[in-house]
């Protein structure tokens, strides 16, 4: 089919003076054909193709009852629904078939048990996707399904039972410490995961030999990749890691003057009682223009660390010092002055007594000159060649002054190797 047309002048209501009129014609196009049905397995789609598989996605969601999971044989796929939905059954999926069992994480932890329990082979679950897509929250959920999983239908004894119980309740209340050390606020997600996490449970078979039940009997944590660039940069509209944040609001008022966290730490006088404006003293927090979100609740979040761990016996104090020593370092700044190695980086005067240089130092438990030179100066060698027949002479050490840019790259590299060396022997110590 066709048309003719004319451009036409909006203040004439006529043909454009000068147009040529032309011809609208409709092109023939494949249209892929539609399913005539959603379904909770998509391999059961009479036709498979991107526009098809979006819609079944879309059709479970909108359904009276939100299904965000979908199957793809034996893939699940995630709707991130962004709210809490009915919790769901455990009992659903435990030695029943899986066959008739709903999409779910239950459905994939229960397979990956069973396969366990089978064919006495490693199973793995790879849990993948964008930035906001759900990640955290299905791990949490395999998590949790996997640790009770153990210990249904076990013939073990009560001692035994007692144990396992203990690892898995112990696994799941260190997740306030990852998320605390290891996850911040970005465009996408209000609790986003900074780095990669690979968990191993470990399984034994049960003591009764009759038994093909499974026991937890130990389980360990291993991250990689952790963002140590956000410590002293957090992107902007995004926030640096939650800890730093739920510390300043703590509430603790004896534990933030310990810290020397106070409204203004380096001067004294009245206090500021903005918590905002608060935060915005550190360096390390206020360039990205964001340091809450009405999705977080510091002070609670702070509380839940708090007893995380106190339940795995790490010294929350120490940790906490850390943490302080590192907000700061980051607001030590340099000035110049000329020296015979022309113009160099320095350190004010009144941020060695008392500011904060001797703040952070004396947080970290370092000597404030040492630390000083490890941020202005670089240290290097140079060996000397002998002459020939004779023993080569020792090298010799020499200190070369940086500037304002090198020293304040020396502060930051600092402090990311501090926040990284502290988080990594945390989390190894769980579970």
């Amino acid at each position: 089919a066709s048309a003719t047309a004319a451009l036409v002048d909006e203040a004439t209501g006529g043909p454009v003076v000068g147009s040529e009129p032309f011809t609208l014609s409709t092109i023939a196009c494949a249209v892929r054909p539609a399913n005539p049905l959603f379904t909770a397995d998509m391999t059961a789609l009479r036709y498979l193709h991107e526009a098809s598989l979006v819609k079944n996605l879309h059709d479970r969601w909108i359904a009276d009852e939100r299904q965000p999971y979908t199957s793809m044989s034996n893939v699940l796929i995630a709707v991130n629904p962004l709210q809490y939905l009915t919790a769901v059954d455990k009992s659903m999926y435990v030695g029943q078939s899986l066959d008739m069992s709903p999409p779910h994480p239950f459905h994939v932890a229960e397979n990956a048990y069973r396969q366990l329990r089978s064919v006495r082979q490693n199973q793995s679950i790879v849990i993948s996707g964008e930035s906001g897509s759900g990640k955290t929250e299905t791990s949490k959920i395999i998590l949790d399904f996997l640790t009770d999983r153990s210990g249904l239908g076990s013939m073990s004894s009560g001692a035994d039972n007692a144990h396992e119980h203990a690892l898995g309740d112990r696994l799941m209340k260190t997740i306030p410490i990852l998320e605390s050390f290891g996850n911040a606020k970005t465009h996408r997600n209000h609790n986003s995961s900074r780095f990669g996490k690979y968990m191993r449970l470990q399984f034994s078979p049960d003591v009764d030999l009759l038994s093909t039940a499974l026991r937890l009997t130990g389980a360990s944590i291993d991250t990689y990749l952790l963002e140590t660039s956000r410590v002293v940069h957090p992107p902007t509209g995004e926030r640096n890691f939650h800890v730093l944040y739920e510390l300043l609001r703590s509430g603790d008022a004896k534990l933030l003057n310990d810290l020397k966290l106070i409204p203004n730490p380096y001067a004294t006088g009245a206090h500021d009682d903005d918590i905002d404006g608060w935060i915005d003293k550190y360096q390390y927090l206020n360039q990205s223009g964001c340091t809450s979100s009405p999705l977080l609740d510091d002070r609670s979040n702070f509380g839940k660390l708090v007893q995380a761990l106190k339940y795995v016996n790490i010294d929350a104090t120490d940790l906490f010092r850390v943490v302080a020593g590192l907000l700061h370092l980051g607001n030590v700044q340099f000035g110049e002055e000329e020296t015979c190695e022309g113009t160099t980086a320095a350190v004010h005067p009144d941020d060695m007594a008392g500011g904060a240089v001797a703040v952070a130092a004396e947080m970290l438990g370092l000597d404030p000159t040492s630390l000083v030179n490890a941020i202005l100066t670089k240290k290097f060698s140079r060996q000397t060649q002998g002459r020939p027949g004779m023993l080569q002479r020792e090298a010799s050490v020499h200190f070369k002054k940086k500037d304002t840019r090198q020293a304040s790259y020396s502060r930051d590299t600092i402090a990311k190797v501090i926040y990284e060396q502290t988080v990594q022997p945390c989390i190894c110590h769980l579970p």
